[in-house]
């Protein structure tokens, strides 16, 4: 009897698609965003790199007529339209036209340059299209998937997103590259938090902590720590995400530009355990910190609300004004939803029963407008104990250890948040990570 022919092997890896849902050819959405003198070349350079890409290498020679190709990079490199797009364009045809001896390496730092051109131009499909062909013209670098994937969580489209890191995650477990394994496990965890799965985001992150504790990766650690506070106190665990602040710190000294993200995190914590005492010192070091319109009326919003739990109604009063004046300008921002329905929270702890109601229906507007989950589902619940005329925030200030005079974690932060410079980590703190 003939033995059964072997298997083939299986797929574990992406190829690369011409189509994408719905029928469309790949790309499709960049003839809808970009000028037509740029749409048409950007998309053939799509079209050809994913086709290239599509191909095992031994098979790539004949895809493209040499010929045609070096007269379609010296159009590029003679055209009219925005050099810093033409030229990684000329970059990307050049390399494609050599055949089989075309590099992955160039190929998808072509990509990524057309990627980094994109993002400030606002042609997000066309940015996504060439991070995703970066990655896979370069199957084997994890970095690439990863930074797709952490592209994609940015711009709302989150399957796709736990796609690409998933897929870094196997790479550098294959190529052996445990700082990409750490960063693509660290990024899962993220991202099922942002998905609302505390629980395996926490698993996921403690397998990140373990790998870069076993590597020596300190910088990772210390993130990773950091990130561990938010997902553990949506869990209940105060104690424990304390420790982490903790931990966090240590790493981080006196200078790390996430540093102000820290401080906030922590002090967050406290307000939502009724620390009111303790998080209001720290709380007013970040309110002077910020000049970004967003992150101020973010933290002013959240200081006011923990000076309503402390009882001062004065500061309170104050606080919401500046941040009502930020939020009020005529300009497009994401955060401001959120600072309402934290200054909502505080006019409550204070009987301010009228304008609590009016912020919190300002801030379900809003984040229904901007499909904010979560701000929605936090607002309307509040919303629903104010109309009983019941209070948010519990009156623990009593209790707060704070009150006595003496907390290391909270007078340690308000010394380095006075030492740090105006916009410390002001990026890091839109992002939400380090």
């Amino acid at each position: 009897m003939n033995p059964r022919p072997p298997r083939p092997p299986r797929v574990t890896e992406f190829t690369s698609p011409l189509t994408i849902p719905g029928g469309g050819v790949a790309g499709a959405e960049i003839v809808r965003e970009l000028p037509p003198e740029m749409a048409l070349p950007v998309w053939q350079a799509l079209r050809s790199v994913l086709m290239w890409a599509a191909e095992e290498p031994g098979s790539r020679s004949s895809l493209f007529d040499p010929r045609a190709m070096e007269d379609w990079e010296c159009e590029l490199l003679q055209g009219t339209f925005d050099a810093d797009l033409r030229y990684p364009l000329a970059v990307l045809v050049g390399e494609l036209g050599r055949g089989g001896g075309a590099a992955s390496e160039p190929v998808s730092r072509a990509c990524l340059c057309i990627t980094e051109w994109a993002l400030p131009h606002k042609a997000i499909a066309t940015a996504l299209a060439f991070s995703e062909a970066a990655a896979l013209a370069w199957p084997e670098h994890p970095r690439y998937a990863w930074m797709t994937g952490r592209l994609l969580r940015r711009y709302g489209r989150l399957p796709e997103a736990e796609q690409w890191i998933r897929r870094a995650v196997r790479v550098a477990i294959r190529i052996g590259d445990p700082e990409a394994h750490t960063q693509a496990l660290h990024s899962l965890g993220d991202l099922f938090y942002k998905m609302g799965h505390y629980g395996r985001a926490s698993d996921k992150l403690h397998e990140a902590l373990r790998i870069a504790r076993r590597h020596r990766l300190r910088d990772r650690e210390g993130c990773i720590l950091h990130d561990l506070v938010a997902s553990t106190v949506d869990r209940g665990r105060f104690d424990e995400a304390e420790q982490y602040a903790r931990g966090a710190l240590e790493i981080y000294g006196d200078s790390h530009p996430a540093l102000s993200r820290l401080a906030y995190d922590v002090a967050f914590m406290w307000v939502r355990r009724g620390h009111f005492a303790r998080a209001l010192p720290v709380l007013l070091e970040l309110s002077a910190l910020f000049d970004d319109p967003d992150i101020r009326a973010r933290v002013l919003a959240s200081t006011a609300r923990a000076a309503a739990g402390c009882g001062d109604a004065a500061l309170f009063n104050r606080l919401s004004a500046e941040a009502l004046e930020l939020a009020e300008a005529p300009r497009d921002q994401d955060g401001f939803a959120y600072a309402f329905m934290q200054l909502g929270i505080g006019a409550s702890t204070l009987s301010q029963w009228e304008s609590s109601e009016t912020m919190l229906n300002r801030a379900l507007t809003l984040a229904r407008q901007r499909s904010e989950s979560d701000v929605i589902v936090q607002a309307q619940a509040a919303l629903d104990a104010v109309s009983e005329r019941r209070t948010l925030d519990p009156a623990l200030t009593i209790h707060d250890p704070a009150s006595s005079g003496v907390e290391p974690l909270s007078t340690r932060f308000v010394h380095l948040l006075r030492a740090a410079p105006s916009s410390a980590g002001e990026e890091v703190f839109a992002a939400g990570r380090c």
